[in-house]
């Protein structure tokens, strides 16, 4: 049995599997299973160049890609068309970024409310993602979903 790796040791290597538990790379014998700890974990896409920091029970607790950005789970780039067009914006990119991660908060709060429907996820997520993105400095006193 091979012994614990060291808290925020770094693994090295090319992705050569991935499922919902963790990743598979080319450079360790076996699988390298995801923390339950890890907080905004994405994962690798296969064939990706990545780092892996574990904790000291060897779970994954981050991912990096080689190139020091993070994964984006096989989501490609905005291509640039023969005109110019098309190319995201960081403003685009920060604001996909933040509807996502609202939805996803949505899709958790309703997961422990089993009487809200689906459409009332996207409701929540909605007025949820208009207050991170207002403009005033004043905190919200009410929100009304629309």
């Amino acid at each position: 049995m091979a012994s614990s790796p060291l808290f925020d040791q770094a693994v090295t290597g090319r992705v050569t599997a991935v499922n919902d538990k963790g990743v598979r790379l080319d450079s360790s014998d076996g699988w390298l299973n995801y923390s339950k700890f890890a907080v905004g974990l994405v994962a690798p896409s296969r064939g990706d160049a990545v780092t892996l920091t574990l904790d000291k029970a060897g779970f994954v607790r981050a991912c990096e890609l080689a190139d020091g950005s993070a994964p984006t789970n096989g989501a490609q780039p905005a291509r640039i068309d023969a005109t110019g067009h098309g190319a995201a914006s960081g403003a685009d990119r920060d604001r996909t970024i933040t509807r996502l991660a609202v939805l996803k908060a949505a899709a958790e709060f309703a997961a422990a409310r089993p009487e809200l429907k689906s459409r009332e996820v996207l409701v929540i997520a909605e007025v949820w993602e208009k207050w991170i993105l207002r403009t005033d400095p004043e905190p919200a006193t009410e929100m009304e979903a629309s």
